[in-house]
């Protein structure tokens, strides 16, 4: 990993994020348009059933 392509942020809690997202759009969304969107979203495509069943569930560390 090159530290050159990592991006170091400190959230403000005073003035938190909410970023870009048009949720009054969203849910306006039937399922099919949601699982459209999906699809063609090359960065972040829906996991087949195969590849959710090979995930476990893990406990939280104690801190």
């Amino acid at each position: 990993m090159n530290d050159d392509n990592i991006i170091r942020v400190k959230l403000d809690p005073k003035n938190p994020s909410h970023g870009k997202t048009n949720w009054e759009k969203v849910k306006e969304m039937t399922e099919e348009e949601i699982e459209k969107a999906a699809e063609t979203d090359s960065d972040c495509l829906p996991l087949s059933q195969e590849e959710l069943s090979e995930f476990r569930p893990v406990s939280a560390p104690i801190s």
